[in-house]
Formats: C-alpha cells, structure tokens, sequence
C-alpha cells in the first residue's frame, strides 16, 4: 500500500514506520522537517506545516494514497483541511487520537465520548485545549463521508524513546529527592508503551477498523503502585507533599481514577502488553540512564 504517515518522525510514529516498511509497504512521511529520521533513503519526504492550507496543497500536489495515518491532528481546522485535501484520493484515514477525550472516570468505553454528538465547551487551561482539541478533530471526521476514518485512542504513552520524559521525570526527581505532588495517590491510571502504540496503528490499518478504539495496558494501576516501584528500583523514598507547590505536581497527577475499558480491541483481536511485563524494565531502563 501507498501510505502517507502524518508525523512520524519519532515516538510510536517512528515505529510505525518501520514496522510498515518491514512489510514493504510505500512510505510517504509528512513532517515540519525538524526531526531527523532513520529512515533513510526508504521513504519519501515532505516538508510542510500541518495545519497550513496552501503549503499542505503545494507538497501533496500530484502525489496519491492508500492510506493516511495522522499523528499530529489536535483540531477541527486539522480534520477539516484533511477532509478537504483527501476527499476521494484515499480509501482509509487513520487518526492518532487520546484518552483526554473522556472525562475523569475509570473504565472507560468507547461509548463514553460520542463524538457525533459532541458539542463544543470552553478550555480553561491547556490541558483542556488539548482535550477539546482531539474531541472536535474526531466530531469532524466521525460526521464526514469522503472516507472511512478510525480514532485510536491512547492514554499517556511510555518507552524508552520518549522524547517528553515525562516517566523519566518521576524517576529522577525521586533519586534525586526532589519533592513531588500527586493530588490522589490512590487513583488508577491507564498508560501504554510506545511500541504497543505502533503495533496498535498497524493493526487498525491493516484490519480496516474504522470507528474509535482505546488501546492501553489492561491492568491499569495506581499512582501509588507507580510510585512504590520507582522507590523499589532506585532504592530512594519519594519525597511527597501533601500540597501542590513549586511547580513540583506530577505530570500523571489526577484528582480521580481515569482509566479505559479495552474490551472491544481484545475481542476483536488486539492486546497490548500488561504493565506487569513492561513497567519495572523500563523504570530499570530509566534509572540506569541516571
């Protein structure tokens, strides 16, 4: 297949392509340009802005596709123009979308954020943004009919390759003893690695699935597991306050269990790996790097 991959030059998308030109697909990746990749003379590349109309038009003139997968769709205006730009030149779109559809709550189906019927709310803070974002960007492609479109739904996503480190983060402010605030200890919480990310992606597209799909670990797990087992491997007791301050507040700070029901994908013939076989490696992972 003829495949344009939307951001992928690095994290799970960078995976992805990789898994896919192991299966010889043709791999077309569109990015900023300002991430170098692996990939080299394997794929084709075009420079262009996402969310730009006219630079978008100008580097897709004359080129055709299977397949898109968006990494880096975060709004209506980015769903639009692609609806605009891929009505009747492809025949299946594939959008990178997030757990910060749903509001806070723990097992989450699919069902419990409609994008059809979504309608829009005022963002507050930035995390808002992104929430609101993602949920006009799947109400956009859910209420279109020039193609058919899957939303995979991720929570945070973790690996080695993680550019954000927010994982990390939690590691080495614990070994170092520096504090950290997380509002409940005791909420449960839904990740995913970065390679069961990829594998994710390349499931949906390769099956055709179109519709929202969660994918995450199946054993969501609280924070203060989260936190015992940095304890355990860096052999340091975390410092926690008992109050926000400093801009010291875990970037997986929550005030409630917020975790994803991934029964449709697992009977459907997805599993992504339990944190059970991934975390302790990877916080071991991390450590090591300190």
């Amino acid at each position: 297949m003829k495949i344009l991959i939307m951001g992928g030059t690095r994290y799970f998308g960078r995976r992805l392509v990789h898994k896919l030109l192991e299966k010889n697909h043709e791999v077309t990746v569109l990015s900023r340009g300002n991430v170098p990749d692996d990939f080299g003379s394997r794929v084709q590349r075009l420079k262009a802005h996402r969310g730009d109309e006219a630079a978008m038009s100008a580097v897709l003139a004359g080129h055709t596709f299977d397949v898109v997968v968006d990494q880096v769709c975060m709004t209506a205006h980015d769903a639009e123009l692609s609806v605009k730009l891929f009505a009747g030149k492809i025949s299946y779109y594939l959008m990178t979308s997030t757990m910060s559809v749903y509001d806070f709550a723990a097992n989450l189906p699919e069902s419990a954020f409609d994008a059809r019927s979504y309608r829009p709310r005022k963002a507050t803070n930035p995390a808002e943004q992104y929430a609101e974002g993602k949920r006009a960007a799947e109400h956009v492609f859910t209420t279109q009919t020039a193609f058919p479109v899957a939303c995979a739904r991720f929570p945070v996503v973790v690996g080695e390759d993680d550019y954000t480190e927010r994982l990390l983060g939690q590691v080495r402010a614990v070994k170092n003893g520096e504090a950290i605030y997380y509002p409940n200890l005791d909420a449960e919480f839904s990740f995913i690695t970065s390679e069961d990310a990829a594998r994710a992606l390349l499931w949906l597209l390769e099956n055709r699935k179109t519709g929202p799909y969660n994918f995450a670990s199946a054993d969501a797990f609280s924070l203060r597991d989260l936190i015992h087992k940095i304890e355990v491997v860096t052999g340091t007791s975390a410092r926690l306050l008992s109050q926000e301050s400093g801009g010291v507040g875990s970037p997986f700070g929550i005030p409630s269990s917020w975790y994803m029901n991934v029964d449709k994908a697992s009977r459907e013939g997805f599993t992504a790996s339990l944190h059970q076989q991934w975390l302790v490696p990877l916080l071991q992972t991390y450590f090591s790097k300190l």
